[in-house]
């Protein structure tokens, strides 16, 4: 009886395990360079305490912006497909983690043959005559990673997941910082349209002052026209800013991820625009390396890109596998069982492309290009993420001190309205001078309304150059309620915290 001793085999197995290496460089993390302080910081608008990232909105004090971004992060599609994103390639993973496993499968098989008259003879089977053949066994293979191909398969599927985990958080970030973005331009708006209906009472009661003063001969029809111009005037900005709301309602459903109706009725009763703190604190620059889920999830594109060049390297090695099959095969169905029946083999497979004309290098080459494009996408996102919180410190600050300059000049040209209108009804000064003092009134208050606004928004906006609006540790469970993150330790901790 042929007997295979396996002795030998499990032997190779060892040895293959035991010297087995990682071709291709290991990642290491890119060192950027960062300054050491903001260079647009402002210490009298500065809190030295630490910064609350997490859930920055908190510092408005409105609980309808709460509930919104609550409402958002339920339903927002584009919020959505990030998470269907990580599933996607939380497979991927599991398809590159399943070659460190043997792959068995199972066949069972019938055919007829017939073998040619004039074909060489068949051992077993009289030549010509048809014949059947019936199967049942296994096949496996194994490959054994001898210079870490499969490893370093692995380490770029886990940091292409990692980084579809940033991706993820990048869309909250952005989600959040939009639906208080537009939370607060609807508040402007409201606040603007307040504006221009006090100013159309003003300016009624001016148009009846005229009036009355024409009636008694104390001036012109030109007069009266002159205020019935200026009050049509302020009540054509109405309709423009209808307009602009209903856009920006508009705008507010799509993040919400629901229809208009009812939104405008729920945000109907005015409340006032989101007030920001005086002070704010933004920690240093080297805070967002670990906070802007951009920057993350671009230095995992570089880890990836890096074991990207090992994959590469590792095909100009041999591939060694270990194959085998066990099976029965009979001519009579009925004979199918019998131990006699058994057929088998194993042993390695050894394999090497010697010639290939360059494909294999080329291919090398082409991961390091991929590696390196990585890594200056890497460093220049880090820049743009500088740029962004200098210029949203600067806007934030110097919006603030704008809003205080306009409360000074409305304060003013209110005062200038009255005395104007007193001074008029007098008959000391000119219908002229009213009209005028009347629309600084209206741009002032204007302007301050959307200093306010502007004021909030940038602030929103310095959070969201910061990185804010997201809370380390937090994944999104696999959305067919199978958690595989936690069989895998090293993307159970690199993957909630990689920084």
């Amino acid at each position: 009886m042929l007997r295979i001793n396996v002795i030998p085999l499990f032997l190779l197995c060892l040895c293959g395990m035991l010297v087995s290496c990682k071709v291709g460089p290991d990642y290491k993390r890119p060192d950027l360079s960062m300054p050491e302080d903001w260079a647009q910081r402002r210490p009298f608008m500065e809190d030295q305490g630490t910064p609350d990232w997490d859930q920055w909105w908190d510092a408005f004090a409105d609980p309808k912006l709460n509930e919104l971004i609550a409402e958002a992060d339920a339903n927002n599609r584009n919020l959505m497909i990030a998470v269907s994103r990580i599933d996607q390639y939380r497979a991927r993973y599991g398809i590159a983690s399943a070659d460190l496993y043997p792959d068995i499968q199972t066949f069972a098989a019938y055919r007829r043959a017939r073998v040619s008259d004039t074909d060489f003879d068949q051992p077993g089977f009289s030549v010509g005559g048809p014949f059947n053949n019936w199967g049942l066994g296994l096949d496996a293979s194994w490959e054994i990673d001898l210079f870490g191909r499969i490893a370093r398969t692995i380490e770029a599927a886990t940091a292409e997941w990692e980084g579809m985990i940033d991706d993820w958080r990048n869309v909250m970030v952005t989600l959040r910082a939009d639906v208080a973005s537009s939370y607060i331009s609807i508040r402007t708006l409201q606040a603007r349209r307040l504006v221009v209906l006090e100013n159309l009472k003003s300016t009624g009661k001016l148009v009846e002052l005229t009036r009355d003063m024409e009636g008694s001969g104390t001036n012109s029809m030109l007069e009266v026209h002159q205020a019935e111009a200026q009050f049509y005037f302020f009540e054509a900005q109405l309709p423009r800013i209808e307009a602009m709301l209903a856009k920006e309602i508009g705008n507010l459903a799509v993040l919400l991820g629901r229809g208009q109706a009812g939104l405008m009725e729920e945000l109907g009763a005015f409340h006032g625009i989101p007030v920001p703190p005086g002070e704010v604190a933004v920690g240093i620059p080297a805070d967002i390396i670990r906070r802007r889920p951009d920057l993350r999830s671009a230095e995992r594109a570089v880890a990836a890109a890096t074991a990207g060049i090992g994959v590469a390297e590792a095909q100009l090695y041999p591939r060694l596998q270990l194959m085998g099959s066990f099976a029965f095969t009979a001519s009579n169905f009925s004979d199918v069982w019998n131990w006699s029946s058994r057929t088998y083999n194993a042993g390695p497979a050894f394999s090497w492309d010697i010639f290939n004309g360059g494909r294999l290098q080329s291919a090398v080459k082409e991961a390091e290009a991929v590696e390196k494009q990585a890594l200056l996408n890497y460093e220049q996102k880090a820049l743009i993420a500088l740029a962004e919180v200098e210029t949203a410190l600067a806007g934030f600050a110097l919006t603030a001190r704008e809003r205080d300059i306009l409360k000074s000049g409305v304060t003013a040209g209110q005062e200038a309205v009255k005395l104007a209108t007193l001074q008029y009804s007098a008959g000391t000064l000119d219908f002229l001078t009213v009209l005028t003092a009347q629309q600084q009134v209206l741009t002032l208050q204007d302007e301050l309304v959307q200093s306010q606004g502007l004021t909030a928004e940038l602030l929103v906006e310095l959070y969201r150059a910061l990185g804010g609006g997201w809370t380390p540790g937090v994944v999104p469970p696999d959305s067919s309620g199978d958690d595989e993150a936690g069989d895998n330790p090293e993307l159970a901790g690199a993957g909630k915290e990689s920084a």
